[in-house]
């Protein structure tokens, strides 16, 4: 079947990443990275198997989501994000790769294709806020401490209710299978799998310490990024609704063709089909 797949774990500084890895070597592989609000490799499943049919497809858990391990130095920079990324492609022993981040991962997949050309054989940035984000790790509003509690609900219901509220509901807000695999069941309820810190930029204690890549404007990244690009803007999506942004990004970066899709954010839920059709004419010739 399409969604069977096996499971692995790579480190990366100091968290351990969860994979879901589809397929078998052949054209260029494709690296999956979810969004933030809520959603992890869980919800790629069905889109990754699919585009596993002639190719090896793997989507992870960001860092501090989903069955990844939460970060002890609260690392959640653009720049842990992007070692995260490269860890999972070094594990998998790929030569040249086709970055695809959704929302807060659209950030990665252009510092990713911006800084590693020699790796990038393409880049798909699905309904990302391109030069409206938050701090560079994304991960929903920005946070400038650490400490917070974990989000706790009384019951699956009430979970689902929540993020059901949202103007572009993730999936985990409709489909109580999918929630249940977002959420632990402790004494007090049921806690997001999701580190509460996971907008902190800024890594305290050792990780404070560690060397860096230098933050880059998203604009002087998209000019910097040479293999071909795709934006796949969603048209009922609360992400990407500047005009003035959708025609700087159309008209600034040739590299960079701008598609749509009739959906909300939750492309992977909400239209699959033709998410997979331009995923599928993109990737034709790689």
């Amino acid at each position: 079947m399409a969604n069977e797949h096996r499971t692995g774990r790579v480190n990366s500084g100091d968290v351990s990443i969860f994979y879901r890895a589809f397929g078998a070597r052949g054209r260029t592989p494709i690296l999956v990275m979810h969004g933030a609000n809520y959603f992890d490799s869980y919800d790629w499943i069905s889109v990754a198997g699919t585009l596993s049919a002639d190719r090896e497809v793997v989507a992870f858990d960001r860092r501090g989501w989903g069955e990844s391990t939460w970060s002890p130095s609260k690392d959640y920079s653009l720049d842990a994000h992007v070692g995260d990324a490269m860890a999972v492609v070094g594990a998998m022993g790929w030569d040249k790769v086709i970055f695809m981040g959704h929302s807060a991962s659209g950030r990665p997949a252009i510092s990713l294709a911006a800084n590693f050309p020699d790796k990038t054989a393409g880049m798909i940035v699905l309904d990302s806020p391109i030069g409206e984000e938050g701090p560079p790790g994304g991960g929903g509003a920005a946070r400038a401490t650490v400490g917070n509690p974990p989000t706790v609900f009384p019951s699956v219901e009430v979970a689902m209710a929540g993020f059901a509220k949202a103007s572009s509901p993730p999936r985990i807000g409709v489909d109580r299978e999918r929630a249940l695999n977002a959420l632990i069941r402790i004494e007090s309820g049921y806690m997001l799998k999701r580190d509460p810190d996971s907008g902190n930029t800024r890594p305290i204690g050792e990780g404070a310490q560690m060397p860096r890549r230098p933050n880059r404007d998203v604009w002087q990244e998209l000019a910097a990024v040479r293999a071909p690009g795709m934006y796949v803007r969603a048209l009922r999506s609360d992400r990407m609704t500047d005009p003035k942004i959708i025609a700087r990004v159309s008209g600034e970066f040739p590299k960079l063709t701008m598609v749509t899709v009739d959906c909300r954010h939750d492309i992977a839920n909400e239209a699959p089909d033709a998410l997979l059709a331009h995923v599928r004419k993109f990737t034709a010739t790689a």
